[in-house]
């Protein structure tokens, strides 16, 4: 099973020696997508710009899954590179959190490149790296690549990111990251049975009733994941190119754009919304999520998942576009309505 090791609980620890913009740290690379602003660099800060991702034990990386861009800030060369440094009991501050002291300056370790990413081109907002090639069609606005070496893809300890370009004016950014891989064999026994507890924390609900309620997330139908976060959507809403994301996911984005001053749009197609193009709620499909939360609501996965509508009613569109800018002929009916 593949776990995404860049995530709070994983207590990975993030370095990044220069200067960055309030709010942007690299620590956001670890939250989930509602807390993360991403990652952005002071704009006067030469390059190049070193981040390093140290973990408290030895993982195998798969996949390495990440977006250059935050607004117009975006950066075109990217390398990784990974240290092997073993991490035991001893050493782990997964296991003993006074560790973290003790920890090798990262000046006095030896790092292998297993990536470099040139990109500039404007509309990407998603890379790939892979261990072997993928049969898929990348999604839109995605870019796939190989590790240049599989041979130091194990036993990784630290990951070092390395920032050598950006484009034009803006400033190094990366709005999310995701490393994806296994635990590496060389982990010992007391620090394996403390990391199944935080991949699988156990269950207060008694051993009968997990048999005959359990329901493992990959059981999820993947049309009732969300197409950004992966997550279960509570309420749908389907794109103009065709895509479903939740509702909040959709703001957020709509968010985003107010923030940098752009059109309200498609987060996968970048066209603006229209007032013959604009999200809507997919019935259909809220009501089957519904029915889904419905069947497993004694299970502690879909406990906090609130069937925010009742799956029998209709639902009423909303509109989202309730910070809309104003157009110059607005401006010109205002003034004559004044006079």
């Amino acid at each position: 099973m593949l776990i995404n090791f860049c995530t709070v609980p994983f207590c990975p620890i993030f370095e990044c020696s220069q200067m960055q913009l309030d709010g942007y740290h690299a620590e956001n690379l670890a939250k989930d997508f509602s807390q993360n602003n991403g990652f952005l660099a002071d704009p006067l800060q030469r390059l190049p710009i070193d981040i390093y991702i140290r973990f408290p034990f030895n993982i195998d990386i798969k996949h390495i899954y990440l977006s250059p861009t935050i607004g117009h800030h975006r950066s075109t060369l990217i390398e990784f590179s990974v240290n092997h440094q073993i991490i035991d009991e001893k050493t782990s501050w997964l296991i003993n959190s006074s560790n973290k002291s003790n920890i090798v300056n990262t000046n006095h370790i030896s790092f292998h490149r297993i990536a470099q990413i040139l990109n500039e081109d404007e509309t990407t907002r998603r890379i790939e790296i892979h261990d072997q090639d993928n049969e898929q069609q990348p999604t839109d606005h995605t870019i796939r690549y190989r590790f240049s070496s599989n041979l130091h893809l194990i036993n990784c300890s630290t990951i070092k990111i390395t920032i050598k370009r950006k484009w034009r004016l803006s400033t190094c950014a990366l709005k999310y990251l995701q490393i994806w891989g296994v635990l590496s064999n060389s982990i010992p026994i007391e620090l394996k049975n403390k990391l199944q507890q935080i991949i699988s924390p156990p269950s207060k609900e008694s051993p009968s009733t997990n048999n005959r309620n359990a329901s493992p997330l990959d059981e999820i139908p993947s049309d009732f994941l969300d197409s950004l976060t992966c997550d279960l959507m509570l309420i749908p809403m389907l794109l103009p190119s065709g895509h479903l994301i939740d509702r909040t996911t959709l703001e957020k984005c709509i968010a985003e754009d107010i923030r940098w001053c752009r059109s309200q749009r498609d987060p996968f197609t970048l066209e603006a919304f229209t007032e013959l193009t604009q999200p809507v709620v997919a019935q259909q499909l809220k009501v089957r999520i519904d029915h889904f939360l419905s069947e497993h609501q004694n299970d502690p996965k879909y406990r906090n998942h609130e069937r925010l509508l009742d799956a029998n009613r209709p639902i009423q569109n909303v509109n989202l576009f309730s910070h809309k800018r104003k157009s110059i002929d607005d401006n010109d009916q205002q003034t004559k309505t004044k006079r």
